[in-house]
């Protein structure tokens, strides 16, 4: 398969930046303190230095199962190519679903923060209705459109954590952190597990890999940006620590927003809702590039076209945003993605790395075959 992708439609390396922030850091930054300290405890801070390690072995994974390919494909082919049609379609399909379902849990996770903190009684189907029409604004101008969006995102969602710090610093107590190493290494490793999930989103680069103009060059800056993560996650996660008790922390669903909100600014009262607000621009970044990825899945591996696909992929979203309202059910379906995000991350990606491996040493023991 060659690469079809004209130039104009592809990225610079360094914009890889943008897409993999994007995608990563979602609403959950605002919640994983209370959920990370679960098995560790305020040691905590060391789960998250091992998940960041393990990520970054399993994003050089991917970059290892991208670049095998003369071609620089995206994970569909190379399920189409390991696995042939019907195997290899079952696995498109569920990574097509898996993206999906990101898409949607990041937009109801979204719309429930917005009911809790801001409008309690809002209806959310117009609400819904609203972002899906942005979000297929975006979409449908194409990959380096959603790139633009991610950019603003980014930057807007910077600018609403790194104050955050700066204000905080005055009502900061060290000593909350000490006594320090007095959990177990599988208590660690628990809590690395949880933490993991916090990571889940840098995998849209299977997709977008092609996107990138000579996609090799974009290593450094996808590893520096999955380092930048994991610092942020440390700095917000020891920042909490600091703030609150273990006893305190442990009874907060929203440490992040529970933070910014006592603090107050000349003209605005509460600013945890300026805080949020700035937040929409960002959510409908990361969301737009789930549904950009299931999409050109979807186009990929099925050959239907993309803008049916975008339009069906909505009216779904919208649809379970209406009728999925419960929070108890939406916690249990954002435990469930995050197991499954879990096993595709540190199972299927480093089985397909073992795949490509054998394949690769097979094609140079029988060098007439096709490679992949």
């Amino acid at each position: 398969m060659t690469n079809e992708i004209q130039e104009n439609h592809t990225i610079s390396p360094f914009f890889i930046m943008f897409p993999l922030y994007v995608g990563t850091v979602g609403v959950g930054i605002l919640t994983y303190q209370s959920k990370v300290i679960e098995h560790a405890g305020y040691n905590a801070w060391i789960s998250v230095l091992v998940a960041g390690l393990g990520m970054q072995i399993v994003l050089g994974l991917i970059y290892y199962i991208l670049s095998a390919h003369r071609d620089s494909p995206e994970i569909i082919t190379i399920n189409r190519t390991l696995f042939r049609t019907i195997l290899g379609g079952l696995f498109n399909a569920g990574i097509v679903s898996y993206f999906f379902f990101g898409a949607f849990l990041k937009l109801k996770v979204f719309i429930e923060m917005i009911q809790i903190w801001l409008f309690p009684t809002m209806n959310i189907l117009p609400l819904s209705m609203g972002m899906a029409l942005l979000i297929y604004y975006a979409v449908s101008g194409g990959f380096r459109a959603v790139i633009g969006i991610c950019v603003w995102g980014a930057i807007l969602s910077l600018a609403s954590e790194i104050p955050e710090v700066l204000l905080a610093v005055p009502f900061l107590h060290p000593q909350n952190i000490f006594p320090l190493l007095n959990h177990s290494g599988g208590e660690l490793l628990l809590s690395s597990k949880s933490m993991a999930l916090e990571f889940l989103g840098f995998e849209t680069l299977l997709l977008f890999y092609p996107f990138i103009r000579t996609p090799e060059k974009s290593r450094k800056w996808a590893h520096l940006t999955l380092g930048f993560i994991t610092c942020l996650y440390l700095m917000i996660l020891v920042l909490t620590f600091m703030f609150f008790s273990e006893g305190q922390l442990r009874h907060s669903i929203w440490p992040t927003i529970d933070v910014v909100s006592i603090f107050e600014v000349p003209l605005l009262q509460r600013l945890e809702y300026f805080f949020i607000s700035l937040w929409l621009i960002k959510i409908v970044a990361g969301v737009s590039l789930y549904v950009w990825a299931a999409c050109r899945g979807m186009k990929t591996a099925f050959h239907f076209g993309a803008t049916y696909c975008l339009i069906g992929f909505l009216i779904v979203m919208v649809v379970l945003n209406y009728f999925i309202a419960d929070h108890r059910t939406i916690h249990h379906i954002s435990d469930l993605y995050g197991t499954i995000g879990f096993y595709f991350i540190c199972a299927y990606i480093p089985f397909i790395a073992v795949c490509v491996w054998i394949r690769k040493g097979l094609m140079r023991r029988f060098p007439g075959r096709r490679q992949v």
